[in-house]
């Protein structure tokens, strides 16, 4: 079950630089748990509009 304030929480962390959503090579950011990625992707992309 995934929890809301985490989902926010994660969003607001990618949003400002610190984590990112996908692991890249190379890149010491922490990375959203995969089980969040896509709720915080869709998340995101809702909140900017």
């Amino acid at each position: 079950m995934l929890k809301q304030y985490l989902i926010v929480a994660y969003a607001y962390l990618v949003k400002t630089g610190k984590w990112i959503l996908e692991p890249i090579e190379g890149d010491t950011r922490n990375v959203v748990p995969e089980e969040y990625r896509q709720v915080v992707a869709e998340y995101i992309a809702s909140s900017r509009s």
